[in-house]
């Protein structure tokens, strides 16, 4: 999920931090490898996203190893305290966590980001192929406390385009969606690591109204939480 800014209900507006450094770490060929099953999972669940009452899919799709390399990667990254509330048109929405933000594209976070794009260019459906310039170039870290109380109910921002991948790698919370702001109707959505979240945003299956973006948050932080949000902005 995207850090909340006050001009934006979901949306951040800087894209992938440049690569400053070198890459650090040295991961088997194995790790973040296209396969036949992962592509056949990703179509399924763009295809189940299809769905004009189907807004968020999870779907298993990364080894245990894989999340180990983006957790400790993650934890090594500098973070700061995130806003703790944003009023955005009347409506005020939480933030409890500290963030990394813009996260640099290198080593583990690199190789993930060429993963989904690869695979999401690969889906033969025209209906679920994204744009010829689609790239994950907006990436967030979230680490939220034990005890936080999480991220209130919002869209993600109407600039994202086609896909939102949200990934938890680590802790003991709810990640949910509802059918409105008030939280009627609460679903917890399966994230739990080693699974990816898919959420459909602007231009997806050529919608591009409000409804095609989600109300989701996360909430019951009970043993903290380490998650890892991918965009495309054009």
């Amino acid at each position: 999920m995207a850090v909340l800014r006050s001009k934006d209900t979901a949306a951040n507006l800087v894209l992938f931090a440049p690569l400053a450094r070198p890459r650090l770490i040295s991961y088997p060929r194995r790790m973040f490898e296209q396969t036949p099953a992962r592509q056949a999972a990703l179509k399924r669940a763009l295809t189940r996203l299809s769905s004009p009452l189907v807004r968020m899919v999870s779907l298993a799709y990364l080894s245990p190893e894989e999340v180990d390399a983006l957790r400790q990667l993650s934890l090594r990254q500098d973070f700061r305290q995130a806003q703790s509330k944003i009023n955005y048109k009347g409506r005020s929405v939480s933030q409890d966590f500290d963030v990394c933000f813009p996260a640099p594209r290198i080593d583990a976070f690199d190789r993930l980001a060429h993963l989904l794009e690869e695979g999401m260019r690969n889906v033969t459906s025209a209906a679920l192929q994204p744009p010829a310039s689609f790239t994950l170039n907006d990436f967030a870290i979230q680490n939220y406390p034990a005890g936080s109380k999480g991220i209130g109910i919002h869209r993600d921002g109407a600039r994202y385009h086609h896909i939102v991948v949200i990934i938890n790698l680590a802790g003991g919370s709810r990640l949910f969606t509802c059918d409105d702001r008030n939280g009627h109707n609460k679903r917890r959505v399966n994230d739990q690591p080693g699974r990816i979240v898919l959420l459909s945003a602007t231009g997806f299956c050529g919608a591009d109204d409000e409804a095609v973006r989600p109300l989701h948050g996360v909430d019951r932080v009970v043993d903290g939480r380490l998650s890892i949000g991918l965009r495309f902005q054009p």
